[in-house]
């Protein structure tokens, strides 16, 4: 059963000719075809979606496909590939390992900020400013006491959750006409309900467009292990 080789190849010649949507479009389809067993076929489509998305301005989920990649295949040329775009966080490299640390530590505070809101999002770019402000400040402190350098990517990982950020209430015009209360940041999450129930072949709600058992529930990123 090889119905992903046809897939595969279109996007591989429409990846040469710099036609990233159709690769993209292609590598998905191909991903669908593809038996959950053939780890390193899967790992071979998943590479190449990731540098399809990565031209295409996707740099989030290029990563994320780099990631899952070597999750299927350890070793090799191929894991030593999607080593060379992606940190040891599981995020897009930099080029800069104090770059990769801040943006590791900035996006598990806004993760965790937005879990605890009731959209999940920002209500208005005032909002997003004034967190984002206080993500700064604590980052400065953090990075001052140089307790960084020693640290392994888990313990950094473990240090940035023990950081407790007080997000301050916020009065702003634009959130108020939003019809947006003042949020603080140490409140709870509101009660949405059951989650509806996914089968494997469902599209993944991360917006990846990767079937679900391929994508958010089946391997998951760094610092998603770690939490």
């Amino acid at each position: 059963m090889n119905n992903w080789y046809g897939p595969f190849s279109r996007g591989r010649k429409a990846l040469a000719k710099h036609k990233t949507t159709v690769a993209i479009r292609e590598f998905r389809l191909a991903l669908q075809y593809c038996p959950v067993t053939a780890y390193k076929v899967m790992a071979h489509i998943l590479f190449n979606l990731g540098i399809a998305l990565d031209r295409s301005g996707q740099a989030g989920l290029a990563a994320k496909s780099w990631v899952n990649a070597r999750k299927l295949v350890r070793s090799g040329p191929l894991a030593e590939l999607s080593s060379r775009w992606i940190n040891s966080y599981g995020m897009r490299k930099s080029g800069n390992s104090q770059l990769d640390d801040y943006r590791a530590f900035q996006s598990l505070q806004v993760y965790r900020y937005l879990s605890k809101r009731g959209s999940g999002k920002f209500c208005s770019d005032a909002e997003r400013d004034v967190v984002y402000a206080v993500i700064d400040d604590a980052w400065k402190l953090i990075s001052k006491s140089r307790i960084l350098y020693s640290l392994s990517c888990s313990e950094k990982i473990a240090l940035f959750k023990k950081a407790k950020l007080d997000f301050p209430y916020l009065y702003a015009e634009d959130v108020l006409q939003d019809d947006c209360e003042p949020i603080m940041g140490n409140f709870r999450r509101k009660n949405s309900g059951a989650s509806p129930r996914l089968s494997g072949d469902d599209p993944c709600p991360c917006g990846s467009g990767l079937p679900y058992r391929q994508c958010c529930g089946r391997i998951y990123s760094c610092v998603e292990l770690q939490g």
